[in-house]
């Protein structure tokens, strides 16, 4: 199946940013583009999220109060309830080879750099979604 052939409207999408401007930037762009979209305001509530909406495609950002990005992937990967979740998106300032060797190995599908192309994160998320439907 091609990324276009998806029916955006079943995938759940949750963003997690402190960002206020940049979390609404995203949520409206994200539903224009016919996702459904949950949004969380710092890592506590992107955790408490993951577990009671179980979404289909995470998309973090590193620094954020409570629990920052790296801490919530983690408690993801650990949880029996979340562990499979397949895809972890880490949207971040931190650009260094040593910041996206880090997210990789907590268990981040994809790791993004801000600044980001909305239509790049869009086909990020296609292309992840994807990956899990065809995974058994």
């Amino acid at each position: 199946m091609e990324t276009g052939a998806i029916d955006r409207k079943k995938i759940l999408v949750l963003i997690a940013d402190d960002e206020v401007n940049l979390l609404t930037l995203l949520k409206d762009n994200l539903e224009e583009q016919g996702f459904r979209v949950s949004a969380a305001v710092d890592g506590e509530d992107a955790l408490e999220k993951c577990m009671k909406e179980k979404p289909d495609v995470v998309v973090l950002d590193v620094e954020m109060p409570k629990l920052n990005g790296w801490r919530v992937c983690q408690e993801i990967r650990r949880n029996t309830d979340t562990s499979r979740m397949p895809v972890i998106l880490m949207l971040s300032a931190y650009a260094q080879p040593e910041d996206i060797k880090k997210g990789l190995g907590l268990g981040a599908k994809k790791y993004m750099t801000k600044p980001f192309k909305m239509q790049e994160l869009v086909e990020t998320i296609l292309a992840l979604y994807l990956q899990k439907q065809e995974k058994p």
